[in-house]
């Protein structure tokens, strides 16, 4: 149960500190003033690309894949191969564990994603996370009804370390992380 504590513990912090970081193109704009020059140099200070830009794009993309890439590992990889996924009665908190875990992947598969979509470098990665993001969804409702079979997690861990692959490719290598479990 401290398990599912510190799950719902990871996954409210990081809601918390990774809200909007987006920056808007109205923030750019000088104020008017009285002789009228302010418009012509609000359409020159104002941004060309219609991607909003993101703080620390890479960092953060390589923080939340990591953590999903680890909490997937840990929480639905290991058990479904190991066949505790495939009956929901049979393993009743491993299967309550994998579906919050697959929840927790999806949403940081989201912020990652966001990420990656707001950085150049890591735009190519945009479908591929989608892909991975759309699966794992889906896999959440097999886990929920007892369907999660070894060879649905093994072809997501295919995808993933496609994705880990392409993104050390482009200089930002993905170290999986997974919370820590409080001791005694």
């Amino acid at each position: 149960m401290a398990l599912i504590a510190v799950l719902a513990v990871a996954s409210l912090l990081s809601l918390a500190s990774c809200g909007s970081s987006k920056s808007s193109s109205t923030a750019a704009s000088p104020p008017a003033t009285a002789t009228g020059t302010a418009s012509s140099a609000s359409t020159t200070a104002a941004p060309t690309s219609t991607t909003s830009t993101t703080k620390f794009a890479k960092t953060k993309f390589v923080l939340h894949a990591g953590l999903a890439f680890g909490a997937f590992h840990r929480w639905i990889y290991k058990p479904a191969k190991a066949g505790e996924l495939t009956h929901p009665l049979q393993h009743k908190l491993t299967t309550v564990k994998a579906a919050l875990a697959a929840a927790f992947v999806y949403h940081e598969l989201k912020l990652a994603l966001a990420d990656a979509q707001a950085d150049p470098t890591l735009s190519k990665l945009v479908a591929p996370v989608t892909d991975l993001q759309n699966k794992i969804r889906d896999l959440a409702g097999s886990v929920k009804s007892g369907g999660a079979s070894p060879s649905d997690a093994s072809s997501l861990d295919g995808l993933v370390s496609s994705i880990k692959d392409k993104a050390a490719g482009a200089g930002h290598p993905i170290s999986e992380q997974t919370p820590a479990t409080p001791s005694g």
